[in-house]
């Protein structure tokens, strides 16, 4: 059987200090119940699921802890990225020896690969253009992740098989908020991976912005959780069975990030 890969991002879990979601819009009410049902009516034991940041709202590893057990139940291989919002991740390190234990895989500029598909992941960041950009020059988050997006890919590349798929997962979108290019889109075009996933955008505003479909030879996809009503999409390979896209609700109310 072929391992199916699909993506969901922006759970935003807070089962360890429990936070009201309703406020960010109808789509976020009892967002857990939701997810849950759609991921285990839809994900088999065999599947791998990327998770592309803002897993939890959590502030330290002690806090996410229930967070990664909740996850760990469900069904699939799991692969987590960081987000902007993800606090207690601190490190690449942290984050996998609370993961690994469980089952869960993590990536921070680096890549796995699996049956059918090599995955890399880099989180990315706000390009200098980008409307919303603010300066951080102690910590220069831009060229920092511009650096571990390069070296996931390259990592991928050295151990990529002949006539396997490369899966890209981002937190943020390799293009600016108005819809440009950057160096992250300017990368990612020249290792042209299968499928480039990345989540981050919350305002209907942004969807209809928002890359989603074929660019420049890739295919790339918008996956944030509220964007597919909690529903895991499926990414990969190309000619499987998916369930159809929502359409994005008009009213829904500006979420997380």
């Amino acid at each position: 059987m072929t391992t199916r890969f699909w993506a969901i991002a922006d759970t935003h879990l807070s089962f360890g200090k429990p936070r009201d979601m309703a406020r960010f819009g109808e789509r976020w009410v009892n967002h857990t119940d939701a997810l849950s049902a759609a991921w285990r009516a839809r994900i088999a034991p065999d599947d791998v699921v990327l998770l592309p940041g803002d897993v939890s709202w959590a502030q330290s590893a002690r806090a996410v802890q229930p967070d990664l057990d909740w996850l760990a139940a469900l069904p699939g291989q799991k692969v987590l990225l960081r987000g902007n919002h993800d606090h207690w991740w601190k490190d690449a390190a942290l984050a996998r020896s609370l993961a690994s234990p469980l089952g869960l895989h993590v990536l921070e500029g680096d890549s796995i690969s699996f049956d059918g598909a090599i995955v890399a992941g880099a989180m990315g960041h706000l390009a200098p253009d980008d409307p919303f950009y603010k300066k951080d020059p102690k910590k220069d988050r831009y060229t920092r992740e511009l650096g571990r997006l390069e070296r996931a890919l390259e990592h991928a590349r050295a151990q990529r098989q002949p006539g396997q798929a490369l899966l890209l997962m981002m937190h943020f979108p390799p293009f600016t908020s108005d819809g440009k290019r950057t160096a992250y889109a300017d990368l990612i075009a020249r290792h042209r991976p299968s499928v480039c996933v990345y989540g981050h955008l919350h305002r209907p505003v942004e969807w209809e912005i928002a890359r989603d479909g074929e660019h420049e030879g890739v295919h790339f996809m918008l996956v944030a959780s509220d964007y597919l009503c909690m529903t895991p999409r499926l990414i990969w390979p190309p000619d499987a069975a998916a369930p159809s896209m929502p359409q994005p609700a008009a009213n829904a109310a500006q979420a997380a990030d």
